[in-house]
């Protein structure tokens, strides 16, 4: 899969905050009471299992971890460009129309 959610990294770096300020770190249980998302969706999300994200879970968790710094949806969800892809779509637009024929009646 070539999008990828970045919740382990971010609640790692909201324990690194909440340290500082001499706080416990949050588990998933008390992200999931605290942010409103539930304990499963949460773990499916930290362990890389889960094949998709709603909206309201995306909104919930962005609001939850804007109390310790700022974080946009490129922070949350990452996407990386799958292997595959190594002709630019432009090129393979182009190399497609040039081996169409066309004819004309």
């Amino acid at each position: 899969m070539t999008i990828s959610c970045q919740l382990r990294l971010l609640l790692a770096r909201a324990n690194v905050e909440r340290a500082k300020q001499g706080q416990a770190a949050v588990s998933l249980r008390r992200l999931a009471e605290e942010s409103g998302v539930s304990l499963s969706v949460l773990a499916a999300l930290h362990t890389g299992k889960s094949q998709r994200i709603d909206y309201t879970t995306v909104d919930h968790l962005l609001t939850y971890f804007n109390r310790y710094f700022q974080v946009t949806t490129d922070d949350l969800l990452t996407w990386q460009d799958a292997q595959e892809h190594t002709v630019p779509l432009a090129k393979q637009h182009y190399t497609q129309a040039a081996t169409q024929k066309t004819s004309f009646a």
